[in-house]
């Protein structure tokens, strides 16, 4: 059997059960309201990637598939044609419990901005109207408990545009978004209804957690051509 079908069929079957994790865990009712910054992805079809800290409201990483109103979608996809040279842009929402995004909340506004939205971004567009298609990922952060590999990566999007999210599960950690481009468009066909599948990366043997998961380039079985690195951030997350 080929490689690349090896490879496909892992997927596939990593996809159905990382369906069934991502929701099987009881939530904390008792989470107040908070700004839940995102940051934005995507352009015809667009993503939100929640910037997580580890101490409450803040401690869940969570992506989520969204629809933009067609007003604030043509002006956000304007404005990355304008502005290739910038590759991040995030949303500053408005308050609201996260949890509750499984449950009654399926949109909310938010205001979006080009470029960090606490760290000198540019606002671009107020007061967007947010969809909530699908909730591709959600996990409560427990900074008291090691869980997992610190080297796997979260692979979503669609057969257009596909994305690498680190994993978020110890103490101290880090939060990375990459853009990447599949090679094997069978693979890339197997996200076009906005699952996720988490994937492993060959992890160094150092004691930096920073240098142990560097190796952007060799993120695990599939290949993809050089990954743009959107977002890192090592600060937030010790």
């Amino acid at each position: 059997m080929k490689r690349s079908s090896i490879v496909s069929r892992v997927i596939l079957a990593i996809i159905f059960t990382c369906s069934i994790l991502t929701f099987s865990q009881t939530h904390d009712t008792k989470d107040h309201p908070g700004i839940h910054g995102m940051v934005l992805l995507g352009s015809d079809t667009q993503y939100a990637s929640h910037l997580p800290l580890f101490h409450s409201p803040h401690d869940y990483q969570v992506i989520l598939k969204i629809k933009l109103d067609e007003t604030s979608t043509l002006n956000y996809q304007k404005d990355r044609v304008v502005h290739p040279e910038n590759n991040m842009y995030t949303l500053e929402p408005e308050k609201f419990v996260l949890p509750g995004i499984l449950n009654d909340i399926t949109t909310f506004k938010a205001n979006i901005y080009r470029g960090h939205f606490e760290r000198g971004g540019e606002l671009i567009i107020k007061d967007a109207q947010v969809e909530i298609t699908k909730v591709l990922y959600f996990h409560k952060l427990n900074k008291d408990k090691s869980e997992g590999n610190p080297c796997d990566y979260i692979l979503f999007g669609d057969q257009k545009e596909q994305f690498l999210a680190h994993q978020i599960l110890n103490r101290p950690d880090f939060d990375e978004l990459s853009k990447i481009d599949i090679k094997n468009k069978n693979v890339a066909a197997t996200l076009q209804n906005g699952e996720i599948a988490i994937v492993s990366s060959k992890a160094k043997k150092t004691q930096s957690l920073k240098e142990k998961c560097s190796g952007t380039k060799e993120y695990k079985n599939i290949s993809f051509n050089n990954p743009e690195i959107i977002y890192l951030e090592f600060d937030e997350l010790q």
